[in-house]
């Protein structure tokens, strides 16, 4: 009963998650191992987008419940307003209801967001094993793979248009942050300081502009592979069709 009660507590303890430690090892195995099928299979499954649709979206759900009941930094952490969890929230709406847009969005933001989070890991401030640790590694493992899944095998690609309006939403979505985390005292976005160490003491202003700059350069950096994947595949299926 009591290790029950400890995995849904909102008292905070000293996080005891080891980073690259065997658990954490683990957890990236599978995802690899996972990513490189999902790759490699190259099939397009209405079911699978199904599943992944509907475990994101309850994974998020079931997140926020826990946020609002048991009232832990509701407004502060609580929201919907993280970029993975806006990435979660599109691919999942737009897997189950085939939304091109929202599964854009969230691919775009979510293979970046997803591999960063995996590889280094921002728990909550408590003893594992805790709802927060489960729901984050979840979260995190299916929008990578729902992610890898849009851009693989659905192959929703990315055009300059794309590009463009994927930029526009991006900048307006951080401008928006820093308004927000400056009456929430918040960090949404991480708008107001680093996950890391690095660039926490800038101006505010300054440190906001550097991070649009950095995302505008991931999604131009993204928007180049995705092209050269897509070129490379033509290029090659075209050669199929010559020596056939």
């Amino acid at each position: 009963m009591e290790n029950i009660l400890n995995f849904f507590t909102t008292n905070t303890g000293a996080n005891n998650f080891v980073t690259f430690g065997p658990l954490h090892l683990f957890i990236l195995s599978i995802a690899l191992v996972i990513s490189i099928f999902i790759s490699i299979r190259k099939t397009e499954s209405r079911k699978f987008e199904l599943s992944i649709g509907s475990i994101l979206i309850f994974q998020q759900l079931f997140l926020y419940s826990w946020y609002f009941a048991g009232k832990y930094n509701t407004f502060t952490e609580g929201l919907p307003l993280y970029h993975c969890r806006i990435a979660i929230i599109f691919i999942g709406i737009g897997m189950i209801f085939n939304k091109e847009m929202l599964m854009k969005i969230g691919s775009y933001w979510g293979i970046f967001g997803s591999i960063s989070a995996l590889l280094f890991p921002g728990l909550d401030p408590f003893a594992f094993p805790h709802l927060t640790q489960f729901s984050y590694f979840i979260g995190h493992l299916f929008l990578l793979w729902g992610a890898i899944y849009l851009l693989s095998v659905k192959k929703i690609g990315m055009s300059k248009s794309d590009l463009r309006n994927v930029a526009i939403f991006t900048n307006i979505y951080h401008v928006l942050m820093f308004v927000i985390n400056n009456a929430l005292v918040s960090n949404y976005g991480y708008m107001s300081s680093p996950p890391i160490s690095i660039g926490a003491k800038l101006n505010p202003i300054l440190y906001g502009l550097v991070v649009i700059v950095i995302f505008n350069i991931i999604l131009f950096l993204e928007y180049i592979l995705i092209n050269k994947t897509k070129c490379r595949e033509t290029d090659s299926e075209y050669s199929m069709l010559q020596e056939a």
